[in-house]
């Protein structure tokens, strides 16, 4: 995919469809960065179709052979990339050289490690006393004229790991408080190499009706 200011041809617009359309159809995103050039703002216009897309990523910098190789280089990268990329902050970071083969091995197991996480189930136990200590521990703030009352969570199928919360009011659920239960759920079963995604219901809803 070229950058912005250089997708004259139809065959460019073609390929830019083309990458819309694969990243809603992966199960997996590979992002690539070519450590010579750094991060450009193309990189980051990509990502956006994952981040759009609920999609798994792993961010893989390509070249690294030719970077230079201080003893902090990949930690300084790293923060810039996740700095730049603040809503891929869960995506795993591998180094590597396609032209080598160097620390290729690398990015199976990562895409080995991040399979796994994307089919784990937790039991709805472990998660309702789980939602239920978060809550406890930082009540939801007022919202919308009301506070949320989360009463049950479970996990039901998805692409990605996928969780619905009975709530008194959906209009009650403030986003800060959706970030906060998404990073408690990730860090307390595992997720944090992937996203998820939480479906907020009515507690009056019929769970048979919502996971047809």
């Amino acid at each position: 995919v070229k950058r912005p200011g250089k997708v004259l041809e139809d065959l460019d617009k073609y390929s830019v469809i083309r990458t819309e359309d694969a990243c809603y159809r992966s199960d997996i995103i590979l992002l690539l960065i070519d450590a010579s050039e750094g991060i450009v703002s193309q990189d980051i216009h990509v990502s956006s179709y994952a981040v759009d897309n609920n999609k798994p990523v792993i961010i893989v910098v390509n070249k690294w052979d030719l970077h230079s190789h201080n003893q902090d280089d990949q930690i300084n990268f790293s923060k810039l990339i996740k700095a730049e990329f603040k809503f891929l902050s869960y995506a795993p970071i591998v180094y590597l050289s396609a032209k080598t083969g160097s620390n290729i091995n690398s990015l199976f197991k990562e895409i080995d490690l991040l399979n796994e996480t994307l089919n784990k189930k937790v039991p709805s136990s472990m998660l309702n006393s789980m939602i239920l200590k978060a809550q406890m521990d930082n009540e939801a703030p007022d919202f919308n004229g009301g506070r949320l009352k989360i009463s049950y969570c479970t996990q039901i199928e998805g692409k990605v790991p996928t969780f619905i919360l009975f709530v008194n009011n959906p209009n009650y659920f403030h986003f800060s408080y959706r970030r906060y239960l998404e990073n408690s759920i990730r860090e307390t079963f595992g997720f944090e190499n992937c996203p998820i995604k939480l479906i907020v219901r009515s507690k009056r809803n019929d769970l048979s009706e919502i996971v047809k």
